[in-house]
């Protein structure tokens, strides 16, 4: 495995990681992520400074060849303090080694130019394998964890704990259908879209006891953050909200949030009591709603944190340009 080294986090940004691999990647410097996390009660009536940072969302579940690239090039124009990856970077679901690393390797060239911090998020792609599970953890040393930048609380959850196992004869239709599709992006769609309920709740979806008691614990050590996002790959709040979406609404109480998820390929927004939960479209992966569906857009998000809470702006690529004029 290549030394990614240990990217610099802006001013501001408390990770705590203790010792081992991190999970956070970008541009290499020697200094490593602090470990150091501010708990204590801010000074009142004095407002953090304004910050901006990203999101990225699915490369895979049939990759559409240059589009993430061109993700990558769009967050480097657009040069926020950090950024977020929503999962699935790799198509993974594999017991190959040498396909695994081969994937691996091929997503690093990817995300090489970067020039920000990236946080990562496990998708069902990335860790949906004993090996792939394995292959993370050497990676990016933890499957959930959490971070602050100032007065900001960060809480990025594993859905895929335990990773569900599709029914032999769902998974042999799937596959079959797949085969099938032989790579054809409109076929490839209509597999996807016929064997998943993409609107509903999210079955497949999984937080173990464990993790729950640990996201519990994280929001009552940060009772002081001014708000609070949650990062995920499996948008837990959809449907009639995953059990463990609702242990995790419970928790937060009436504290200001926001949650964000990948996976289904399709840009969706919601209000619960007052609060954002927004999927976000693909930034490569194929579409599973019909092509005329507004939410199929690829693209990455911005969010512009102030005193008066999150600004949302989504960035479609093919309308990014650089300085020159020309399409990232």
């Amino acid at each position: 495995m290549p030394d990614r080294g240990s990217p610099s986090l802006p001013p501001g940004l408390d990770l705590p990681v203790g010792t081992g691999p991190a999970p956070v990647t970008g541009a290499a410097h020697p200094s490593p992520p602090t470990t150091h996390v501010r708990v204590a009660p801010l000074p009142p009536l004095v407002p953090s400074p304004a910050f901006t940072f990203a999101l990225i969302s699915d490369r895979t579940g049939a990759a559409r060849p240059g589009v993430f690239e061109r993700g990558v090039a769009a967050l480097n124009v657009l040069h926020p303090s950090f950024a977020v990856q929503l999962g699935d970077l790799i198509e993974g679901y594999t017991d190959d080694p040498e396909v695994l690393d081969a994937e691996w390797a091929e997503v690093d060239a990817m995300l090489a130019p970067l020039r920000m911090p990236l946080f990562h998020v496990p998708g069902n792609h990335d860790v949906g394998t004993e090996l792939t599970r394995r292959r993370w953890l050497e990676r990016y040393g933890r499957l959930h964890y959490h971070f602050r930048h100032q007065d900001v609380l960060f809480v990025v959850l594993n859905t895929q704990d335990p990773e569900y196992d599709l029914d032999p004869e769902a998974k042999a239709r799937l596959a079959a259908k797949l085969a099938a599709a032989d790579g054809d992006e409109t076929l490839t769609r209509e597999a996807y879209f016929s064997e998943f309920d993409w609107d509903g709740t999210q079955l497949y979806a999984g937080l173990s006891e464990e993790q729950l008691v640990w996201a519990e614990g994280v929001l009552r050590d940060h009772a002081d953050a001014r708000w609070t996002f949650f990062l995920m790959h499996m948008p837990l709040w959809q449907g009639d909200g995953h059990p463990a979406y609702h242990r995790l609404r419970a928790a937060l109480g009436d504290r200001p949030h926001t949650m964000f998820a990948g996976h289904v390929h399709n840009y969706k927004a919601s209000e619960i009591d007052g609060n954002r939960y927004i999927r976000l479209g693909p930034t490569g992966g194929v579409w599973v709603f019909g092509p005329d569906d507004p939410g199929n857009v690829d693209h990455v998000t911005l969010v512009t944190v102030d005193a008066d809470g999150p600004h949302v702006a989504n960035l479609a690529l093919d309308g990014i340009r650089d300085v020159e004029g020309r399409l990232v």
